[in-house]
C-alpha cells in the first residue's frame, strides 16, 4: 500500500513538472521581451543593451535552469504514458529522442550562452568587441530554431500515439501535430534570423506547444486512475486459498 501511494505521489509530481515548466518558460519569455533588442538590430545596439540589462539576461538563464529539468521530467512521464506498448516502440523512441534534443539545444542557448553573456561577456563586448555579443545573441536564435526542428519529431510522434492509444483527448493529438508542423517550417527561417516568417511560425508553434503541455499535465493530474487502452479489460482477481 505504501509503495502504491509513493508511486502515485511521484506520478503526480512528474505531471506537475509540466506546469512548472510552463510557468518558468513564461517568466523567461516575459523578461526576454523587456530587453529592447531583436535579430534585426545593429551589433552596437545589441551589445549595448545586453550590457545595460545584464541582470535581466542572467534572470533568463536562471528561469531556463528551472524549465529545462522540469521538461525532461514531464517528457519522461509523457513517454511512459504513450509508449507502454511493445507493438509501437519506434514512435515512442521519437517522442523521447526528439524531446531530449529539443530541450538540450534550448538549454545550451538559454542557460549556457545567455548566462555567459549576462555574467561576463556582455559588459566586456560592449567596450571592446561588439560583434561578440551580436554573434552570440544571434546564435541563441539559431540553436533554438534547430532545437524546434527536432521538437517537431517529438510533437508529431506524440500526436500519432495519442490517436492510436486514446490515452489523451484527440484534440491534444491534433494540437501536437499542428505545433510540430510549425516547429518544422520555422527552420527555413531559422526562427527569424533568415526571415521574419520563421519567427512568426515559431511563435504560433510555441503557443500551441504550451497549450499541449498545460492541458496534458492538468488532465493527468485530475485523473485518479491510469488511463486504460481502448478494448483493455481488467484482469480477474486471483482466488486465494480456501
Amino acid at each position: 500500500m505504501r509503495a502504491e501511494r509513493a508511486a502515485s505521489v511521484m506520478e503526480r509530481w512528474a505531471w506537475a513538472a509540466g506546469l512548472l515548466f510552463v510557468v518558468a518558460l513564461l517568466l523567461e519569455a516575459g523578461v526576454s521581451a523587456v530587453i529592447p533588442i531583436n535579430q534585426d538590430d545593429s551589433a552596437t545596439k545589441i551589445a549595448t543593451e545586453l550590457a545595460a540589462h545584464r541582470q535581466r539576461v542572467l534572470f533568463v538563464a536562471y528561469c531556463s535552469t528551472v524549465y529545462a529539468p522540469m521538461f525532461v521530467i514531464w517528457l519522461w512521464k509523457l513517454h511512459e504514458l504513450l509508449s507502454n506498448d511493445a507493438r509501437r516502440p519506434r514512435l515512442g523512441t521519437l517522442v523521447l529522442a526528439g524531446g531530449v534534443l529539443f530541450v538540450s539545444l534550448h538549454a545550451v542557448s538559454d542557460i549556457g550562452i545567455m548566462g555567459m553573456l549576462g555574467a561576463k561577456v556582455a559588459p566586456v563586448a560592449a567596450r571592446e568587441d561588439q560583434t561578440l555579443s551580436y554573434t552570440l545573441y544571434l546564435l541563441t536564435f539559431a540553436l533554438d530554431s534547430v532545437g524546434d526542428v527536432f521538437g517537431s519529431l517529438f510533437a508529431v510522434a506524440a500526436g500519432m500515439l495519442i490517436f492510436q492509444r486514446g490515452v489523451l483527448p484527440r484534440w491534444l493529438g491534433w494540437t501536437a501535430v499542428a505545433f510540430g508542423a510549425f516547429f518544422f517550417v520555422q527552420g527555413f527561417g531559422l526562427g527569424g534570423v533568415i526571415s521574419t516568417f520563421g519567427l512568426v511560425t515559431d511563435l504560433i508553434g510555441w503557443l500551441l506547444f504550451l497549450v499541449f503541455v498545460t492541458a496534458s499535465s492538468a488532465i493527468m493530474l485530475a485523473r485518479r486512475e491510469p488511463a486504460a487502452e481502448p478494448g483493455a479489460t481488467r484482469a480477474a482477481p486471483v482466488a486465494g486459498p480456501v
